[in-house]
């Protein structure tokens, strides 16, 4: 029994209060003593009085040591060690408080040094081989546990395995679809910075249901079927999905989910339509080139030199006047040169071009309002000449002008025209007044116009 269960016994507490140990204490404590192989164990009062001690003679005495100092004056329980009547030993002492929570004195158990010391020689040897033991049976488990903990990560160690998942996360980060991957029951796992700013939240830690309810993943996980390039909407927008179950031992453990704005697809195929529409041209002036050469050619060959100056004057004054007259209201050298190839082919097909304006249109700074010009200008111009080609006169006229800091480019023709319920559906995609496997050219220029932020304005 310990220093504060004593405390602790009402016997003791009744002994303090009383000044008074009885026979029943003294041979209690007694037992307690021998069966514990205690040195002693002494009740105190405030005065340091002993009230028990194994040596009768020493009752009514001053406890010896001034360790006993801090369990009077200040409550506190502690162990010491010293020297006192009964030899050198270990002490430990606690409190005694009665009922009202005041101390009334102390109790002080202790221990031989001597009886400690030949207890932990005893038991040395056995700990030693206990230790020894132990720490072969760890050193063995720990090198099955290392070896089959490599052989599940393939070998890599743990430098390795940091290094392969930072540069995980930088594929991923570098990655302008979003990438989600789920475990087998749908909850996400591995996000993607561009699958969260489309989300505009964490994901991780969310189920795949809830943060994307339309998304049906069942098959990959139940079926292991891949589905790709399908069209889903994720709220308003629709997206463009790949979803790959992930099998591990013939064992769908997950979905790997790609996706990515419809909407950016559709920039990229317009502004790929819009560069081949202006290759097709390139190709068109090239043609028309090797042409020109030819004849020039031709007129070398036959010594008609006299022919061939009328016709260089001829080609060089068609070409100034073109250029001239364009650039009077483009000062950016690229747009205009493209213009005045367009107006010179159209020249040559028997069209009357008449170009006007009102100031001039200043250099363009970004390559992307150059490529949405062309895009547009092309395309307005074929449908222009497309409208006024079974006309006996046709005309084609361009004006040039500026609001603000906008830019105004009015073309009109002397076709047909068209219908006030034609006019509501010309920008669905294939809808062509001329024909099946048309309708393509203004959807382009619609796209283009609306991706710049402009406007465009169709007149019946």
């Amino acid at each position: 029994m310990s220093a504060s269960h004593l405390a602790e016994s009402p016997m003791v507490v009744e002994a303090l209060q009383d000044d008074y140990v009885d026979e029943t204490l003294r041979t209690m404590l007694q037992k307690l003593r021998v069966e514990n192989d205690l040195l002693y164990i002494v009740i105190v009062d405030m005065t340091a009085t002993r009230l028990t001690h194994p040596n009768p003679s020493e009752i009514g005495e001053l406890f010896v040591g001034d360790d006993i100092s801090d369990v009077l004056e200040n409550g506190h329980t502690y162990t010491s060690e010293f020297e006192g009547t009964l030899g050198p030993s270990l002490r430990a002492f606690t409190p005694v408080n009665n009922l009202s929570d005041e101390q009334i004195g102390a109790v002080s158990v202790g221990i031989s040094t001597d009886r400690v010391d030949a207890y932990v020689s005893d038991h040395l040897s056995s700990l030693f081989i206990s230790v020894g033991i132990s720490l072969m049976i760890g050193i063995i488990g720990s090198f099955f546990l290392a070896k089959r903990i490599k052989q599940s990560l393939n070998g890599m160690e743990p430098e390795e395995i940091a290094h392969r998942l930072k540069e995980r996360e930088a594929m991923l980060s570098s990655v302008q679809e979003g990438v989600i991957a789920t475990d087998q029951s749908g909850m996400i796992i591995v996000a993607n910075t561009s699958a969260k700013s489309i989300f505009n939240s964490k994901l991780i830690g969310l189920s795949i249901y809830d943060a994307w309810p339309d998304l049906p993943i069942k098959q990959q996980l139940e079926q292991q079927q891949m589905a790709k390039d399908e069209l889903h909407h994720y709220q308003s927008t629709e997206m463009i999905t790949n979803r790959i179950p992930v099998i591990v031992n013939e064992s769908t453990v997950g979905t790997l989910i790609t996706f990515r704005d419809k909407s950016e697809l559709d920039h990229l195929v317009e502004r790929l339509a819009g560069v081949e529409n202006y290759a097709q041209q390139l190709r068109m002036q090239t043609h028309e080139f090797m042409n020109k050469l030819h004849i020039i050619g031709a007129m070398v060959c036959t010594e008609s030199y006299d022919e061939l100056e009328e016709y260089i004057e001829t080609l060089s004054s068609s070409y100034q006047a073109g250029v001239n007259e364009v650039g009077k209201y483009v000062k950016d050298v690229t747009l205009a040169s493209y213009l005045s190839n367009q107006l010179e082919r159209l020249h040559q097909s028997g069209v009357q071009i008449t170009v006007t304006g009102e100031g001039a249109w200043p250099e363009l700074h970004y390559s992307s309002q150059l490529d949405t010009w062309i895009t547009v200008i092309g395309n307005a111009l074929n449908n222009a000449y497309d409208a006024i080609n079974q006309q006996t006169n046709r005309k084609i006229t361009l004006r040039f002008s500026s609001e603000s800091t906008n830019l105004v480019l009015k073309i009109s023709d002397n076709g047909n025209g068209f219908t006030n319920e034609q006019l509501s559906t010309f920008k669905q995609q294939g809808f062509s007044t001329k024909g099946a496997d048309r309708g393509f050219g203004l959807t382009i220029m619609l796209n283009a116009i609306t991706t710049a932020n402009a406007r465009m304005n169709l007149i019946v």
